[in-house]
């Protein structure tokens, strides 16, 4: 599917989030197909002695289609060694093969602890074998092998290139798989929208290959060329967001697949926020452009501004002074800085350091911003505090003047409030009686 490109520039403003998470997805697809119905049709009762193969086969599969996969791995186990000594082959080894994989799979996935054992033997290969003769449900088989895979990777410090290769290779062939069946899920608007999650899961993980692939750029493709299947379904926003982030950074995928994992980051709560920030500055260290690591900055400085913390507005500050170096034409990164500037002033002269917040607010005043009224006003404040009548007069009278023509009467108070304290200040009584008058309606004294 192919669609007119247009050109793709930075977002601006609060981050818009991405992704459901790979774990919580990955979980609601696995869950999804096993919900219902047994994986295997269900076993007659058994005949023979408890111990015999056919009886350990049956046990397992019940074990498996009850999800009781400790019971199911113990006794499949059993089987294929059993099996192994009998020189039985054949599909039902296949299965026991899945369940014995998929078991290990899903206890190892819900501990989240270390793996024991040798897992490529213990968990891949078994799912790999059975995948050989089993044919039925080939898209969520493949699925299973793709984050087995994936664990695979993960586990071994995701440095193995085989891994992730062979990890993406199954989730893609699952989607093609899943998308040659589009055309009957779209009868059903529920098997439409499981699809479009499968999408979504599938160019999650392209997301998190591609943060520490030494091949980033093929996800780009992958990304761009599945991205567009989901555009009519009900989550056609977050395909459109994903596709438009292969476009970040001049199509950086490393840069890129960084950035949104640190965007996604901000929705944990519980992250130390020396642990963002550090995931920022690693999306800002692998980007290209000078407007694309401004960018980062910018929202470095705006998350850290958030939180207002005091001991984080210098460190908000210097994010959004990187920023603003090396991007200074762009608005919101000028509109950033001043306001870090101004939380510092204001933060210094409420603490009684005029110096600082005068030195401050001299720095705001050096550039246009969306609100540079607050620097003038700051600055007004600080130099009244010291004594020193032109700056003070001069910028309480700029601030004013910039506050009348960009706010409205109710906002317009303290600026106005503020340029008559100091004229009174500093001897000019009979202007400062004029500005009275003229803004008597306001409130001011």
């Amino acid at each position: 599917m192919n669609r007119a490109r247009r050109t793709h520039g930075l977002r601006r403003g609060r981050p818009r989030w991405l992704r459901y998470g790979a774990a919580g997805l990955g979980a609601a697809l696995v869950a999804g197909f096993l919900t219902g119905s047994s994986v295997f049709a269900a076993q007659p009762p058994v005949t023979e002695q408890p111990n015999a193969p056919a009886a350990l086969a049956d046990q397992a599969l019940a074990a498996y289609n009850a999800s009781d996969y400790p019971a199911a791995e113990r006794l499949a186990s059993r089987y294929i060694e059993a099996a192994r000594r009998g020189g039985i082959t054949g599909r039902k080894l296949a299965e026991i093969q899945f369940v014995l994989g998929h078991s290990r799979y899903e206890i190892q996935h819900r501990s989240q602890a270390p793996y024991p054992g040798d897992y490529r033997a213990d968990v891949v290969f078994p799912l790999e074998e059975s995948f050989r003769i089993l044919q039925d449900n080939p898209a969520f088989r493949t699925l299973l092998l793709g984050n087995a895979y994936f664990e695979l990777w993960t586990g071994g410090g995701r440095r193995d290139a085989d891994a992730e290769a062979q990890a993406h290779w199954y989730f893609l062939k699952s989607i093609l798989i899943r998308e040659s069946e589009t055309p009957l899920l779209t009868l059903d608007p529920a098997d439409s929208e499981r699809f479009a999650r499968y999408l979504l899961f599938y160019l999650d993980r392209c997301l998190e290959l591609a943060r520490r692939s030494a091949t980033p750029d093929l996800y780009l493709y992958r990304i761009r060329s599945v991205a567009p299947w989901g555009l009519s379904s009900q989550y056609a926003d977050r395909f459109r967001q994903i596709d438009d982030l292969t476009y970040f950074d001049g199509g950086n995928m490393k840069a890129a697949a960084l950035w949104q994992y640190a965007l996604d980051s901000l929705q944990d709560r519980s992250l130390a926020v020396d642990e963002m920030v550090t995931r920022f500055q690693t999306a800002i260290d692998a980007s290209r452009q000078d407007r694309s690591k401004a960018e980062i900055n910018r929202q470095v400085a705006d998350y850290l501004s958030v939180l207002d913390v005091p001991e984080r507005r210098e460190q908000a500050a210097d994010f959004a002074r990187r920023a603003y170096e090396l991007n200074p034409a762009d608005p919101e990164v000028r509109r950033q800085y001043g306001s870090a500037l101004h939380l510092l002033s204001f933060g210094a002269y409420a603490s009684g350091r005029f110096e600082d917040a005068l030195r401050y607010a001299r720095d705001a005043v050096h550039f246009d911003w969306q609100g540079e009224e607050l620097a003038h006003f700051d600055l007004s404040r600080a130099a009244a505090e010291l004594g020193r009548r032109d700056e003070a007069i001069t910028h309480g009278e700029q601030a004013y003047r910039t506050a009348k023509r960009s706010t409205d009467s109710g906002t317009l108070q303290p600026y106005a409030q503020n340029y008559i304290n100091v004229l009174r200040q500093f001897g000019e009584e009979g202007q400062a009686a004029r500005i009275l008058a003229q803004e008597s309606s306001l409130g001011v004294h």
